[in-house]
């Protein structure tokens, strides 16, 4: 099996490509700073008429709350610290022989055919992705697997921030992550599994999203060993659920999440333990729990 993999450049990323390298012995090559898209300058202005509305809101919002968004950013660094610190480091002094690129300014997303072609010069049998740019059709039939890990849990919750958009919602039993093919939509694709955290009163949404991702990389190595034996299977989603764009989040909500955090945490908690959170499908190996 020849496993590549696609990813973005922060310690989680790094952390991912670490494990899988080094439980499979079978990665072919590694693209990182996969997220990147190269904008110009008339695209960018196009971009912001089109939101005009969003824009506005979320420069006046993350101004006025901007403490709030900066404290939110610095919870997360320092829980993936706590998780996956290191990780860049380590990948770099054992494994940067299989680092295909990191991308640049020159092209304008991993769909490039640049990347495209490095990709395919591979020959990989499975694509794993993580944090990526949403990828193009041309990557999409360049192995016969291509997986993506979404933290959260889909359908309830696709796009981005979507272990953080329980607090905002008040939605409980939703955090967690999925392990997809991937479609030309948004998290859209066939599951594979989803997993639930167990969650303490000391977490936040930082520790959350690192123990998700954890559970999502013992997650892609099941699937690598199901595809192995032949075995995978997946199904497809069965509803649209919630989707979160990048322009619906906001230092507000940064504010929002600081002011309920630790009430809604507890009352998380108090259903965990009495088996009260409300009943979501979880998915393994394709099928519903």
């Amino acid at each position: 099996m020849r496993i590549l993999i696609l990813t973005h450049s922060k310690e989680r990323h790094y952390f991912l490509c670490n494990s899988i390298i080094e439980k499979t012995n079978s990665v072919v090559g590694v693209i990182t700073g996969a997220k990147v898209v190269n904008r110009g300058r008339y695209e960018n202005l196009k971009r912001k008429l089109k939101n005009f509305r969003f824009y506005i809101k979320n420069r006046v919002l993350n101004s006025l709350f901007i403490k709030y968004g900066k404290k939110l950013l610095k919870e997360k660094k320092l829980a993936e610290d706590k998780f996956f610190g290191g990780s860049k480091e380590h990948f770099y002094k054992q494994h940067k022989n299989l680092l295909i690129e990191t991308l640049n300014s020159k092209y304008r997303s991993i769909n490039d055919r640049y990347y495209i072609s490095l990709i395919r010069e591979k020959r990989p049998d499975v694509i794993i992705v993580m944090g990526t740019s949403l990828i193009g059709k041309d990557i999409i039939e360049s192995a016969k697997f291509v997986i993506n890990m979404h933290t959260g849990v889909s359908p309830y919750y696709r796009g981005g921030n979507t272990n953080l958009w329980p607090f905002i919602e008040r939605d409980f039993g939703y955090f967690g992550v999925t392990i997809h093919l991937i479609s030309l939509g948004i998290d859209s694709g066939n599951i594979i599994f989803t997993k639930r955290p167990k969650i303490e009163e000391s977490d936040n949404y930082g520790t959350i999203n690192s123990k998700s991702i954890i559970l999502g990389i013992e997650s892609i190595l099941k699937a690598i060993e199901l595809i192995k034996n032949n075995r995978l299977n997946s199904i497809e989603q069965w509803e649209d659920g919630k989707l979160f764009f990048d322009r619906d989040w906001n230092s507000y909500l940064a504010y929002r999440y600081f002011k309920t955090r630790d009430r809604f945490l507890s009352t998380y908690c108090r259903l965990q333990r009495e088996n009260r959170l409300p009943e979501v499908k979880l998915v393994e190996n394709g099928v519903i729990l």
